[in-house]
């Protein structure tokens, strides 16, 4: 594991090498003659920059350009500079980036057990746009950006990012990546994923699925040839709090989709007023209050799923559902670690210039933090928090972006920082990522 973070190091210090930068500059045609603001400065200034480049002044990312680089701009000079072409800058080193982490961290997914493939978990997130963007980032009340990340689970490979206007359809998103698939993969998704055909080809492909059921979308049962609608209301009366029952061989939607296994689970009381809380506060949000039988049937968690039965009970497969949590602490991360979010209004290209550099500055530290998770889970049982280690990582690569000889020499002092300071905490009663995944005999 220690070679691997010192390869993915070697990676980073060649590709932001000041050749390489301005190679992939002039390849766009953001550098076309010698300049004061070289690829290298510009780079810096996007990802690693003190404070978001989306919240900070001209005045103030100007004088951190004379600081850093010896760079001296006016301040319109500078905002003269967020073109197109310096867009398309930022998304080339993005995508080379991209390139060169899944076989950085790819052979970590050997250790699954033969089931699986990958343990694949999708999800999107989206936030709000100061300034009106016309049809390049449509919401749904004002202008948003949205982006789709897809992650195998265990190595943190990166399988899928697309930046989208925030009203595109997430099912249609994850329908058009399906050929990506491979058998035995297992995919993780959430309710607005939900897509019939996406799980048909699932299936079709030998892969494995998890995905809770829409509220609007009817369950039939076939029995002596004929079809009966599933009385999902008679059969949760009489179920207690946090009881469960499963139900086999049922068909989804008006298609008559077949899926192997329903499993039909009441939520406690506790989890029953977090989620309405929750829904009470889409519901202002939207202005639009849910429908007596949708609202009901959210005190339920229904769960579809083709794995098979003798391999996964139905605790267990609520148990794999629950490790989709996990991309929802990487994106809190993304936005209050990273500032993703965080945006004043400005040119479209000046945004776009800190949406990529805030991508490539979280693709550098979220690689080293999968590995450095490793490295100590197999080296002495160690589990290592994800925010934790991205809050330090997001302070530390900084400093080694502008000196990047320091890297390589460096990485023993920060895995022992992380080793100190990034360890999960462990509460009482609560099971960790890491005992799931050793209790399911996956990891």
């Amino acid at each position: 594991m220690a070679k691997k973070m010192k390869a993915w190091i070697k990676t980073i210090r060649q590709l932001f090498s000041y050749e390489e930068l301005t190679r992939l500059a002039r390849k766009v045609g953001f550098i076309q003659r010698q300049r004061s603001l070289t690829a290298e400065a510009f780079l810096t200034l996007c990802a690693w920059g003190d404070g978001s480049l989306a919240c900070q002044s001209l005045q103030r990312l100007c004088a951190d350009l004379a600081l850093w680089h010896d760079c001296s701009l006016s301040n319109e000079g500078l905002n003269q500079r967020f073109t197109p072409r310096a867009v398309a800058f930022l998304k080339e080193v993005f995508f080379t980036l991209l390139m060169h982490q899944r076989p950085a961290l790819s052979s970590i997914t050997e250790t699954y057990r033969a089931c699986f493939t990958r343990l694949r978990i999708l999800d999107s997130t989206s936030f709000l746009l100061p300034t009106d963007y016309g049809e390049d980032y449509q919401g749904s009340v004002s202008s948003g950006a949205k982006i789709q990340f897809e992650y195998e689970l265990l190595s943190g490979t990166c399988l899928q990012l697309c930046v989208q206007q925030a009203n595109d359809s997430d099912a249609r998103f994850a329908y058009h990546t399906q050929h990506t698939i491979l058998p035995n993969d297992l995919c993780i998704r959430d309710l607005g994923f939900f897509s019939l055909a996406t799980l048909a080809e699932i299936d079709a492909r030998g892969a494995y699925y998890i995905t809770r059921l829409r509220s609007d979308i009817k369950v039939y049962i076939k029995q002596d040839g004929e079809w009966h609608e599933w009385d999902w209301e008679s059969i949760g009366n009489r179920l207690g709090e946090g009881e469960a029952v499963e139900v086999e061989h049922v068909y989804i939607g008006h298609q008559r989709l077949y899926v192997p296994r329903l499993i039909f689970r009441r939520l406690t009381a506790e989890e029953w007023e977090k989620r309405l809380a929750y829904v009470r506060k889409k519901e202002k949000k939207k202005g639009k209050a849910l429908s007596r039988q949708t609202l009901e049937q959210k005190k339920y968690h229904i769960l579809l799923t083709n794995l098979p039965q003798e391999s996964f009970d139905a605790q267990q497969v609520y148990e794999l559902y629950s490790l989709r949590w996990q991309v929802e602490l990487l994106f809190k991360g993304w936005k209050s670690l990273f500032d993703l979010d965080r945006v004043k209004k400005m040119k479209k290209e000046r945004f776009e210039c800190h949406l990529y550099g805030t991508l490539i500055a979280i693709l550098v530290t979220q690689t080293l933090l999968f590995q450095a998770r490793r490295y100590w889970h197999q080296r002495e049982g160690i589990e290592i928090s994800e925010w934790k280690a991205l809050n330090i990582l997001q302070s530390y690569w900084h400093r080694f972006l502008l000196h990047p000889q320091a890297m390589e020499t460096a990485l023993p002092s920060l895995l022992s920082l992380l080793r100190k300071h990034a360890r999960k905490d462990r509460r009482k009663g609560e099971e960790t990522v890491s005992d799931l995944l050793k209790k399911l005999e996956i990891w």
